[in-house]
């Protein structure tokens, strides 16, 4: 007894024709925020006013630029700087699934030195803590 193999159904045809899925996110260059993953006790309840306001104000900043000029900038600046994993506070964990070779996460600064720490997957930028009391790690 033969088996017949069978055939994909067709796309596009004379009577067939699927629309293209609207599912496709777009390859931005620059930033753009997610804060899901933000820590509880490295979050925006423990922020004041005036730190809510300057991060929102550097967030517009940081997502006007693509992120090869982020990279260019100054570390203390509109830029930014890794920390590594090991360096964070003991008992703190990362409220997300990074894989065992990540070793560092991105720091950009706020409100003066303050660091919004996360991690870049393409171009999303996880928010994992607002350290705006330098607790976290060694500063």
């Amino acid at each position: 007894m033969k088996r017949r193999i069978q055939t994909p159904a067709p796309r596009q045809g004379k009577n067939v024709k699927l629309a293209e899925s609207h599912n496709k996110l777009p390859d931005f260059t620059h930033p753009v925020f997610c804060f899901k993953y933000l820590h509880k006790d490295y979050g925006l309840e423990q922020c004041s006013d005036q730190e809510k306001k300057s991060l929102i104000e550097q967030i517009i900043q940081i997502s006007r630029c693509d992120w090869h000029k982020l990279q260019l900038s100054p570390r203390h600046g509109i830029g930014s700087e890794k920390i590594e994993i090991s360096s964070l506070r003991n008992g703190v964990s990362i409220p997300y699934d990074l894989t065992e070779d990540v070793n560092f996460l991105i720091a950009f600064r706020f409100d003066g030195m303050k660091p919004i720490i996360g991690h870049r997957n393409k171009f999303i930028f996880h928010v994992f803590f607002i350290d705006r009391d330098f607790t976290l790690y060694r500063h």
